[in-house]
This record gives C-alpha cells, structure tokens and sequence, in this order.
C-alpha cells in the first residue's frame, strides 16, 4: 500500500451510455470520483461519428494530460465486442 506523502494514481474516465455521457478525473486505487463530473446528452440516433463529439467535449472539458478510459455500452461474445 502507498505510504503518506505518496502520489495518488488518477486518470480520466468517460462512460458512454444511453442517456448520457459522463466524464470525471477517476482516483485508479479507489475507483472513486475526483470532483466534479460532466454530463452531456447521448446523440440520438447514437452513431459513432455523433456520438465521437460529445465523447471529445467531456475529455477535453478537464485540464488533465493524463490516461483516459473509456466505457461504453456492447454486446461480448467470447470476449469479441459485437454491438
């Protein structure tokens, strides 16, 4: 485990979802939320060159050079992402 004074891992995370996009810088140890979070609507009808927009606006909306992950939602079929 870290000791005191010692770096915490952060990262930027984007769930991509239905309804809504979110982003937040995510604490990797913990898995928590560091401040605040943004929300965007999910483009509707949901394609990937609609939908790559908001994704971009919710990881550049944080001033953090850092990793970034991102979810979204698909069907996995033997470990090969189909939908």
């Amino acid at each position: 485990s870290a000791g005191a004074g010692a770096e915490q891992r952060r990262g930027r995370g984007v769930d991509v979802g239905g309804s809504g996009i979110k982003g937040a810088i995510v604490d990797l140890e913990t898995g928590q939320l560091i401040g605040d979070r943004i929300k965007l609507p999910t483009p509707q009808p949901a394609t990937p060159a609609a939908v790559a927009k908001p994704i971009a606006e919710v990881a550049q909306g944080f001033e953090w050079p850092g990793p970034l992950g991102v979810t979204y939602p698909g069907v996995v079929t033997h470990g090969i992402v189909q939908t």
